[in-house]
Parts: C-alpha cells; sequence; structure tokens
C-alpha cells in the first residue's frame, strides 16, 4: 500500500498552502495521505529525521520510498507520487 506521511504544523504558512492541494489528492483518490503534526509527534520526527516542514514522505509497503519538502503544487506533489521529480 502506498500512502504520504506529510509533516505539519498549524503554524506553518507554507504548510497551510499545500493543505488544500493535499486535501484534493486525497480526497481524489489519487493517494492517501497521512497528517502528522510535528509539535505533537516530535518522536516520529526524529525517527524520520524531519529537518523542515512541510516534508511528504512517499512510503511503499510500509518502507520510504523518496521525500520532499517545502511548499508545492499539485503537479509538483503528482510528480512527487509519480516518481518523475
Amino acid at each position: 500500500m502506498r500512502h504520504i506521511l506529510y509533516f505539519t504544523a498549524e503554524w506553518c504558512n507554507p504548510c497551510k498552502r499545500v493543505r488544500p492541494i493535499a486535501e484534493e489528492l486525497d480526497r481524489d483518490g489519487i493517494i492517501k495521505f497521512q497528517y502528522i503534526d510535528a509539535d505533537d509527534n516530535t518522536d516520529l520526527c526524529k525517527k524520520f529525521e524531519i529537518r523542515a516542514i512541510p516534508t511528504f514522505i512517499l512510503i511503499e509497503d510500509g518502507q520510504e520510498v523518496r521525500r520532499i519538502n517545502g511548499a508545492k503544487t499539485k503537479e509538483q506533489l503528482e510528480e512527487f507520487i509519480n516518481g518523475s521529480n
């Protein structure tokens, strides 16, 4: 199963800009996003070595496949999901 761990925070303006895009991709069935508040999940942030937010980690069969960070457009997220970035 493929999904994206989306590390975010309430105070993060780039996160706020990209969240509607992630919600649209999730709602359209493109891929499932698992939203992780970095402030509430510091242990998970340490485990995944999160250094910036937003960070998107593509998980496939329980393993990290690739990651990107920063605010992205819908097209950039689709390229990331499809492996063409």
